[in-house]
């Protein structure tokens, strides 16, 4: 019997496509305020493509664009990197259908949480702007524990803290290893959001897949 549902949080509860957009510009207009529009639109397109959907080593990825750029001289990409992690969760786009899918949760008495990889304060800080840590009994964070999804610790731990087997928690996220690969290592049943970066890479036969987040209820 499931009593708890869990989630990644990242294209899963929220839309990171569209937030990184947000991001994006705000890191520009910071950094870049005197390019022209046709050359902020090519740096965010390097952003997109090289930015594997936020799994990059972040000081890296910064290097390698302000080398591409022509910029390396002039800026830091620690400093970037910096900005990033203390700054994205401002820019949160929580998916229409998110609150209403966890007040209806909550309402039918089943446990609410979030397991996600990520800096402490990266994922912190989204969860406090995103406004959904009020309907959440636990919110995990990686960056906290020193481990990370797909370790099937990190799922063990969470189910361990909620006083549940894991085998009694289900587990929604949008990445075939960390989320999916993960939470089954774990004894966990898992649902894959088909969204963003992820998007019809990988899914499985064994797994429900769903491109709404409310279509979670299907399967609870």
């Amino acid at each position: 019997m499931i009593k708890a549902v869990l989630f990644d949080f990242d294209e899963t509860l929220q839309d990171r496509t569209l937030a990184f957009e947000g991001y994006m510009d705000a890191m520009l207009k910071r950094y870049f305020p005197d390019i022209d529009e046709k050359t902020a639109e090519q740096y965010k397109d390097d952003m997109v493509k090289t930015g594997n959907g936020g799994y990059v080593v972040r000081v890296d990825w910064y290097q390698a664009l302000l080398e591409k750029w022509g910029c390396a001289d002039r800026l830091s990409a620690k400093e970037l990197a910096e900005h990033y992690d203390t700054t994205f969760g401002d820019h949160n786009v929580i998916f229409e259908h998110t609150v209403p899918l966890l007040k209806e949760l909550k309402k039918r008495g089943l446990l609410v949480g979030v397991i996600t990889n990520g800096p402490s304060y990266l994922q912190n800080h989204k969860m406090d702007e995103s406004g959904l840590r009020e309907y959440c009994d636990i919110v995990v964070v990686s960056g906290d524990l020193g481990v990370h999804k797909p370790d099937k610790r990190i799922f063990e731990l969470t189910a361990e803290r909620l006083g549940l087997k894991c085998e009694e928690c289900v587990y929604v996220g949008d990445h075939p290893i960390n989320d999916i690969q993960g939470a089954l290592s774990s004894g966990m049943s898992a649902i894959r959001m088909n969204w963003g970066w992820f998007k019809d890479k990988d899914l499985r036969s064994d797994v429900p897949v769903i491109d709404d987040i409310i279509d979670v209820l299907k399967y609870i």
